[in-house]
């Protein structure tokens, strides 16, 4: 899908080269639902653009989501995790928690145009690869 922008004239003086410019370098978003794992009861979404420099904008989203303890015993923190098709497991940062709405979100870039996108409980921020708390995870490939 590609957005078009709307034509339109400015004193006389059309605007319609302009919009068929553009509308090779507009991109559309792919939006993605997230599979949950340890708790059945999240809902995400992921979303990815493809943006300047060949680099993928990343925007995840996630309700319904109860505090890190809750999932398992010492988990204090919930980490985002980019998988490339090598298998190379990269930290694309924490999530944004905010418990008093359940939700947590995240903003990341990534080069990868074929990655796993992977939400894990952690006992700290300081991981180095991901634990074996799943909560939730989406294969992505783009365009």
């Amino acid at each position: 899908m590609r957005l078009r922008p709307q034509l339109s004239s400015l004193g006389g003086i059309s605007l319609g080269f302009a919009a068929i410019g553009l509308s090779g370098c507009m991109q559309a978003t792919q939006t993605y639902p997230l599979v949950p794992h340890a708790d059945p009861g999240v809902v995400g979404s992921l979303s990815v653009e493809r943006i300047e420099g060949g680099q993928r904008l990343v925007v995840l989203e996630l309700s319904q989501l109860p505090p890190p303890e809750r999932i398992a015993p010492g988990l204090t923190q919930f980490v985002v995790w980019f998988e490339g098709p090598r298998g190379k497991e990269v930290k694309a940062g924490m999530l944004r928690y905010d418990r008093t709405r359940r939700s947590g979100n995240l903003l990341a870039t990534t080069d990868l145009t074929a990655f796993t996108v992977r939400v894990t409980g952690e006992r700290d921020n300081h991981a180095v690869t991901p634990s074996g708390v799943l909560l939730a995870e989406r294969k992505v490939v783009t365009n």
